[in-house]
């Protein structure tokens, strides 16, 4: 389904790592899902508790965005936000608000009242984002190249696999983009890409009927044969093992 899960976290804690990167969720962080972001649970509590709304791209198409402002990258960059005690509380109020509105008999005028109240709920999360990109660009040069190359790896490590590739688009060396990665990161540009290739073909055996043949060819392997090797040199078990597992290995 095209289009942006927006929940905020009231209770427990959750461990799970979006777009490659580990996120720790608990009471008062934003998150924000698209389609194409890399989802990878890894614990959580019995009392999590998530309020979630959905909001198709044709709705948010609506909203008179600045031309320069892509939402789409922001998620991809940033998809979980820790709010302030006062953000926090002012997105509660409109969950709240749209919810009672929502089983509400309102004649005539009800769809017209809900859609308002979403509209103004996205504008109050898509100024989050305009003001952290605000910040953002005070930072410092690796912590602005390292969230770079990932949202440039989100985008492209399906068809591309190389530490040449992402040199070239952010324009800096190899070695350079390789050394500020091993920096700030604590693992190598391979192990990046690794773990998203993984990631990604893990889901795909899990949650899909795709042949191992399909998923080979959409992450740009030369043969099944070569992606079967390679699956099972990062995760000790070959495609087809994984897939028939009951547990996620």
């Amino acid at each position: 389904v095209e289009g942006l899960a927006v929940s905020i976290c009231t209770e427990g804690h959750k461990k799970v790592k979006i777009g490659l990167r580990e996120q720790e969720i608990t009471p008062g962080t934003l998150i924000v899902l698209i389609p194409d972001l890399i989802i990878e649970p890894l614990e959580k509590s019995k009392d999590i508790s998530l309020k979630t709304i959905f909001f198709f791209y044709d709705f948010i198409s609506e909203l008179q965005l600045p031309s320069q402002f892509n939402i789409i990258e922001k998620i991809m960059a940033s998809p979980c936000i820790r709010l302030s005690d006062k953000d926090y509380a002012t997105l509660l109020r409109y969950y709240a608000f749209i919810e009672e509105q929502y089983v509400r008999y309102i004649p005539d005028f009800k769809p017209t009242v809900i859609r308002n109240l979403l509209f103004a709920l996205l504008g109050e999360i898509l100024s989050l984002y305009s003001i952290r990109e605000t910040k953002f660009l005070s930072t410092g040069h690796a912590e602005k190249l390292v969230n770079l190359f990932i949202e440039v790896l989100l985008k492209n490590y399906k068809s591309e696999h190389t530490v040449s590739f992402y040199a070239d688009k952010l324009c800096v060396t190899p070695k350079y983009l390789t050394t500020v990665i091993k920096q700030n990161t604590g693992k190598s540009m391979s192990t990046w890409i690794n773990n998203a290739l993984i990631a990604h073909s893990k889901r795909e055996l899990k949650t899909t009927d795709n042949s191992i043949l399909l998923i080979s060819e959409e992450l740009d392997f030369s043969s099944s044969s070569q992606f079967c090797r390679y699956f099972k040199k990062h995760t000790g078990f070959t495609p087809k093992q994984y897939r028939d597992s009951e547990d996620n290995l």
